[in-house]
């Protein structure tokens, strides 16, 4: 009780250290009232702040508070990733997944496509996770007839485990921390559900397939406690525990070889139509294939747009880590370094201290400044791709990351905001809106050895809504002759 008592009278502390009317449009008073905001804040613990903020009208800076220190970014490190996708790809460019025969094989080449299952995108669509997979079978079984002989998973990257060697070893469960691949389904995850009758407990997994083994050993008791495993293939799944209840919501457990769970959901929809699998569900590398062999039997293509929007509006990592692959090299090192370089070219800014590990944000090797960010942000705006990186991000009061936050009357639908966080990392850049919802002011506030990420978002959050009023005050004051 002492403790929650405490961390309401820090957030009453920096709410009335912001308090009281807006700015009226002077850069000086928004400025003090930040660092009196930054002050109460840093009483709460002992965080590292990194602010910046630029009015894009003008391109004066607003704030610069330790703003070119590189920081830890968390999941901001996907503003990075979206604009070196969108600079080294294309507006247009399209994710495409592509079904062959090749004699009696039956081969599948991607290059990256992380929304293949996506049951986000499904559910929003009205649709299965399997609808792609189901006309991907019936065009085989029409092509091929009733039996093919090996079903191959192609394989262009990534190299080793398909894990940045930095993601901490035991979350490689969690779906957060799904290994990115040339070939994707269902986020890489398996998605499992209990349900309890009878003091028996009955597991429900999603993908479903023939080609997987369940291995149920989950027991009903009052303690709720559970566990899975996965064999080296991923072809047994292993669940070992207690439950003490049904559940709803499904916990995701990554998977180890991505290309694979996609085979096996494959070959169940394969049999659900009448086609036999008489040899072996395996992968290959793509360089070992000559596409111009083959027959070319389905197509799937997903859209850049849906992906950086898959990526950011809920802060997904395996669509950033795919983006960061494809528009790389297709290694872990590689790609980083070209992201690196291409960041510098698409701002014009030093980037002295960057660092980047990954695309999402996992890593906790990731370094960028506040000041960096908001160079970027302004940048994109000036490139002819840089609509798509605005409409990636989640909406104050209305959707993504950002449904909760800032969703009071008066600032609702007025930010967009990149969110990020890991442990002891919160953060916040993105773009302040007029009242014609153009970006007017670009800023990025990070905070390393933050005291909690409640307090962490109650300090950004006042900070987004100074900003807001500033804005709104500026707008209406005459112009200066």
């Amino acid at each position: 009780m002492r403790r929650a008592a405490y961390c309401l009278l820090a957030i009453a502390a920096v709410a009335a250290a912001v308090g009281g009317a807006p700015a009226q449009g002077d850069p000086a008073a928004l400025s003090q009232r930040v660092a009196a905001a930054v002050e109460e804040f840093r009483k709460t613990g002992s965080p590292t702040v990194g602010i910046s903020a630029v009015d894009l009208r003008s391109g004066q800076t607003l704030l610069d508070i330790n703003a070119a220190t590189p920081l830890i970014p968390a999941s901001n490190q996907k503003l990075l990733t979206t604009a070196f996708a969108l600079a080294r790809l294309g507006r247009d460019f399209r994710f495409t997944t592509t079904v062959y025969s090749l004699g009696d094989d039956i081969l599948v080449i991607g290059d990256g496509d992380p929304t293949l299952g996506d049951p986000v995108l499904a559910a929003a669509a009205g649709k299965s996770i399997y609808d792609e997979l189901d006309r991907w079978a019936e065009a085989i079984r029409r092509t091929c007839g009733a039996t093919i002989r090996d079903l191959v998973l192609c394989v262009s990257w990534p190299e080793g485990s398909g894990r940045q060697e930095d993601w901490p070893r035991s979350q490689w469960q969690r779906w957060y921390a799904a290994p990115p691949a040339s070939l994707n389904f269902n986020d890489n995850c398996l998605d499992i559900t209990f349900t309890v009758a009878a003091g028996q407990a009955t597991t429900h997994v999603q993908p479903a397939s023939r080609f997987i083994k369940i291995v149920s050993q989950v027991q009903v008791a009052r303690k709720h406690g559970w566990s899975a495993s996965t064999s080296e293939d991923d072809s047994v799944l292993t669940l070992t525990g207690t439950v003490a209840r049904g559940s709803e919501e499904p916990v995701s457990v990554a998977v180890d070889n991505p290309p694979l769970l996609l085979g096996r959901v494959l070959a169940e929809r394969l049999a659900r139509v009448g086609v036999t699998l008489s040899g072996t569900i395996r992968t290959a590398p793509t360089a070992s294939v000559d596409p111009a062999q083959a027959r070319q039997i389905a197509q799937t293509t997903t859209p850049l747009a849906v992906v950086l929007a898959r990526s950011n509006k809920r802060s997904m990592n395996l669509a950033a880590e795919c983006l960061l692959l494809r528009a790389g090299d297709g290694t872990w090192k590689g790609s980083a370094a070209l992201m690196a370089r291409g960041l510098q070219e698409i701002s014009g800014l030093d980037t002295t201290g960057l660092v980047v590990r990954d695309g999402g944000g996992l890593s906790r090797g990731n370094r960028v400044s506040a000041a960096t960010i908001v160079g970027l942000l302004s940048a994109v705006l000036r490139r002819s791709e840089g609509k798509l990186l605005v409409d990636s991000l989640p909406i104050s009061g209305t959707d993504g990351s950002m449904q909760h936050r800032l969703a009071e009357a008066a600032y609702r639908g007025s930010v967009l905001g990149k969110t990020g966080y890991i442990a002891g990392v919160s953060a916040l850049s993105g773009y302040v809106l007029d009242e014609d919802g153009r970006p007017a002011i670009a800023f990025s506030i990070l905070v390393n050895e933050a005291p909690s990420a409640a307090k962490a978002k109650t300090f950004q959050d006042a900070l987004c809504r100074l900003l807001v009023d500033y804005l709104r005050a500026s707008s209406a004051r005459p112009a200066t002759p």
